[in-house]
């Protein structure tokens, strides 16, 4: 391994002696050190802190990418300027070479990384002290608690709609609803009375109420720990004032738990949170959420408010599981698990590309790789199921780039499934089991293959053919 900490070095030495290395630093500097002072967000204290983390830690994820790529230069220029003879009289065996390559490259992604993590760390503080609040309590809270944190959150438990559903499904088959349905399939209406249940579950009549169930709450429990309740509503027939009034109940006494009652007075279809006590939790770990849809201020009059809990936009418990300190560490390592693999990418094709068309390929590997989502959707909605493939020239040529489409998804990682940013920012908890999920996916295995196909292909390279 001495040969390849040898070429390591060497790696690195050339980065800075090129300064492109320099060059990228000076913008990530720039970018990390020149925000604060011209972002806001919604001029609260904790919209400017998001907004920074958000531009922050993208504008780092880019701007690295791009250095990775260019770095792969130097694997090129040594091809063309047969600087590679001197390396090779040494001798050093070829997978030796590539392997220090990369792992020159994936210092100097550290040290970068580095550098950025203690300076987003540095400006949020920083942020926190020029940045002023529009509320001195209520504005630090919120950053306090929904930010600066590592919070886990949990959906609850819904109840069992097949029971009720399969006793409609039955009476409906004893009075002969479906004998002049053609083509009745049993099971899509057993789906369909399913769906039917749950939806007439999620809609709260006035003056009705709603038990939401939630298990596995692993929060400390201790005095002046607080959880949070997350959700966001559809209401129908509100007040003009376009603010439905209810309450919130927090607790189970059957076992042992405190109650605490929450009035509130929010605006229609904005998502709201709720901070309560954490000793509502059972000693099981359990919480029982019940929502009231009655106006509970005297003076007030009554309306008749239809309020309806969405699947998508679910009620939710969230609870701190961990540091903002924690966080960042975790995402930065999942940004540099990408940086690795594009890393390996870059020399791949350098070994056996020109730069300018190495160059494209690692570039195209990271755009399709940021974007497999959006393109995924974008080709889904723009081709018509009901339309055979030679319909019509547009159709044939739309299946016709899904096909390579997917074929290419086959090799090619899904970046932004790995991208921690919104995460971190909303103070969701970056898990450890994300973090491992990429060093094995990303790094493990499918840098190790590419690496590995590196080492093949320029090992059957002739080194004295001058690239052009």
């Amino acid at each position: 391994m001495t040969l390849v900490w040898a070429v390591a070095r060497q790696m690195v030495a050339e980065g800075v002696r090129m300064r492109i290395a320099l060059v990228f630093f000076g913008l990530v500097a720039l970018l990390l050190l020149g925000l604060p002072f011209s972002i806001e967000g919604d001029s609260s204290l904790t919209g400017a802190v998001q907004s920074f983390l958000s531009y922050s830690l993208t504008g780092t994820g880019v701007l690295l990418g791009i250095l990775t790529i260019f770095l792969s230069r130097s694997l090129s220029n040594e091809l063309v300027n047969q600087h590679v003879f001197l390396v090779m009289a040494k001798p050093v065996p070829r997978w030796q070479f590539i392997l220090g390559k990369w792992l020159g490259m994936a210092l100097m992604n550290f040290v970068f990384l580095g550098f950025a993590g203690l300076a987003v760390y540095g400006m949020v503080h920083w942020i926190r002290r020029i940045h002023p609040p529009i509320n001195d309590r209520f504005d630090k809270i919120e950053l306090e608690n929904e930010v600066l944190v590592a919070r886990h959150g949990l959906k609850p438990k819904l109840p069992d709609f097949a029971k009720p559903a399969e006793r409609e499904f039955q009476q409906n088959l004893e009075e002969g609803l479906y004998a002049n349905v053609p083509d009745f399939d049993a099971s899509e209406e057993r789906e369909r009375l399913l769906q039917k249940h749950e939806a007439r579950w999620r809609v709260v009549g006035p003056r009705d109420t709603r038990v939401f169930d939630f298990e596995n709450v692993l929060c400390d429990r201790s005095p002046g720990k607080e959880i949070q309740i997350r959700y966001k509503t559809e209401v129908s027939r509100f007040p003009d004032d376009e603010i439905f009034r209810a309450v919130w109940s927090v607790g189970d006494p059957s076992k042992g738990t405190p109650v605490y009652d929450a009035s509130v007075r929010h605006v229609v279809g904005r998502r709201h949170t709720l901070s309560v006590p954490a000793d509502t939790v059972a000693s099981d770990h359990t919480l029982v959420v019940q929502f009231f849809n009655q106006n509970p201020f005297k003076g007030e009059p009554q309306f008749g408010n239809v309020i309806e809990f969405r699947r998508s936009d679910e009620v939710e418990i969230l609870f701190v599981v961990g540091s903002f300190e924690g966080n960042l560490f975790r995402s930065l390592v999942l940004i540099y698990c990408k940086l690795l693999l594009l890393g390996a990418v870059a020399l791949l094709a350098a070994a056996v590309f020109s730069f300018p068309v190495a160059a494209m390929f690692a570039f195209s590997f990271y755009i399709l790789a940021g974007s497999r989502a959006f393109l995924g959707d974008a080709l889904d909605m723009a081709s018509d199921d009901t339309l055979s493939l030679f319909s019509s020239t547009r159709e044939f040529a739309v299946r016709t780039i899904t096909y390579v489409y997917i074929a290419l998804c086959r090799l090619i990682p899904n970046f932004a499934y790995f991208d921690p940013v919104e995460t971190f920012v909303n103070g969701r908890n970056v898990s450890l089991v994300w973090v491992l999920q990429a060093l094995s996916e990303l790094v493990l295995v499918k840098t190790s293959i590419v690496l590995g196909l590196a080492m093949l292909l320029f090992h059957r390279r002739e080194v004295a053919e001058i690239s052009v």
